[in-house]
């Protein structure tokens, strides 16, 4: 009789701890407030028509090489809304970051004379001094994001005072109150040479780091979110060496994580391919405050990492064999197509903040 009062005392035991945490579990699910959609093209050479007698874009004009017309130039902002389209699943990215972009003008068409017209989207531009006259630029939807500060950091690339694209820095806010530090990146190509070019992208991400460090110095919570082509793989030493951006097996062991770790190459092929082979150029590099198990109310995880290798955007690769981007011009040849990169996206989960952490943040 004792041994029975005694497991019927266990049994309700076990049964209130199941009740307990199924009702912790919805209360924490119930927790989620909005799930923020974040997206990174390299849209290819978004020029617009008109002769810049300031920067080397003469082949994108009428007359040029390319003879880029304004039929050209409209089915480009048609594909770049198709792409975000499908990024979008029924809704629009909340932020949006690009490069290859010629002007503010470009991102004007895709905003203005696309369906994205309806989505009320604010951009963040400014010309950098880039030889041809590419720039990086963000769009972000004014219901959901509010810009705090927004910088353009010159990415000086050697004595001589050469520059590269701007780093496009904002902090802003989210719905949940918390606060995002977003930087857009184009680093320089391995044009010339991999070991050559080594030097030029050292000194950019040497740029990019002094400016995070000082972010987390100050704040070791602060939620960085790097973004963009970085013109190397996530194994390259000025990855990991040069930002400290770790992979994401290793994510307990440093303040920035390469997430894009998390998806290549054991999920995707990569976001580029040239002459046959696969690289993933494009990046998503948080602070480890986003990630996982962080007490954070804004965070995420591995699951929420993509690369947008749409079928629509990828055509057969008839040189190389297997499959490829269906960019815009092959060479000097009219191709249609949309990029020679897939865009990436990735999702983050947002939790209500109490009073106190929104006094604090």
């Amino acid at each position: 009789m004792k041994d029975w009062k005694k497991n019927k005392t266990n049994m309700k035991k076990t049964v209130l701890t199941i009740i307990t945490a199924v009702i912790i579990s919805q209360a924490y699910c119930q927790d989620i407030k909005d799930r923020y959609r974040l997206m990174f093209y390299n849209v290819e050479n978004l020029f617009d028509t008109i002769d810049d007698p300031n920067t080397a874009d003469d082949e994108f004009t009428p007359k040029g090489s390319r003879a880029w017309t304004d039929y050209k130039l409209r089915n480009k902002i048609s594909n770049i809304y198709k792409v975000i389209a499908a990024v979008g699943e029924g809704s629009s990215p909340d932020i949006i970051g690009f490069c290859e972009i010629e002007n503010r003008s470009v991102i004007e068409m895709l905003i203005i004379q696309t369906p994205l017209r309806y989505q009320g989207y604010e951009i963040i531009h400014k010309d950098s001094r880039d030889r041809r006259g590419i720039d990086v630029g963000l769009i972000y939807r004014k219901d959901r994001f509010w810009p705090l500060e927004e910088h353009f950091i010159a990415a000086v690339l050697d004595d001589s005072g050469r520059v590269s694209r701007d780093i496009l820095y904002t902090k802003g806010l989210i719905l949940n109150g918390d606060t995002l530090h977003i930087f857009v990146n184009h680093w320089p190509s391995k044009y010339g040479g991999a070991v050559a070019t080594r030097p030029l992208r050292d000194s950019v991400s040497l740029t990019l780091k002094r400016v995070t460090d000082s972010i987390l110095d100050s704040n070791p919570q602060a939620n960085i979110i790097i973004t963009g082509d970085l013109n190397t793989d996530p194994d390259d030493e000025v990855i990991k060496d040069v930002l400290h951006a770790v992979n994401y097996s290793n994510r307990k062991n440093s303040r920035l994580v390469n997430m894009t770790t998390a998806v290549y190459p054991s999920k995707y092929k990569g976001t580029h391919k040239y002459q046959g082979v696969w690289s993933c150029i494009d990046h998503w590099i948080l602070s480890k405050s986003l990630i996982d198990d962080s007490p954070n109310p804004t965070k995420t995880s591995a699951e929420h990492v993509h690369i947008g290798d749409f079928d629509f955007l990828t055509e057969e690769d008839r040189t190389h064999q297997g499959k490829k981007p269906f960019r815009t011009y092959v060479g000097f040849s009219y191709n249609g197509g949309y990029s020679d990169h897939y865009p990436i996206y990735i999702d983050l989960l947002l939790y209500e903040l109490d009073t106190q952490e929104k006094i604090d943040n």
